[in-house]
């Protein structure tokens, strides 16, 4: 008899799921990539309150490790990026 060798795709357990918005706001307040005010909006514009070129990266690197996605330059869109809401779905877009 021949052996069964099963492969499993493993999750990293220290990955986070896809973020809400607000679950966005408090985790770039908890890595200081963005000093927002506790009841900054979920469609709050993220540039106004700060987000700059170097952020932008900062951000980039901190989503790719705090979520396990792989972000490129078409991703990196003022778009995708201006709102908690819409790098909510960016990442979980990417996530999926």
């Amino acid at each position: 008899m021949g052996t069964r060798i099963a492969l499993f795709a493993r999750m990293d357990s220290s990955k986070q799921m896809s973020p809400n918005p607000t679950e966005l706001i408090d985790w770039m307040n908890g890595e200081g990539l963005l000093e927002l005010d506790w009841d900054f909006p979920e469609d709050g514009d993220l540039f106004a309150a700060g987000l700059d070129s170097m952020a932008v990266m900062q951000l980039v690197v901190a989503v790719e490790d705090e979520y396990g996605v792989e972000l490129g330059p078409d991703d990196l869109t003022r778009e995708n990026l201006a709102t908690p809401t819409t790098l909510a779905k960016l990442i979980a877009g990417k996530s999926s």
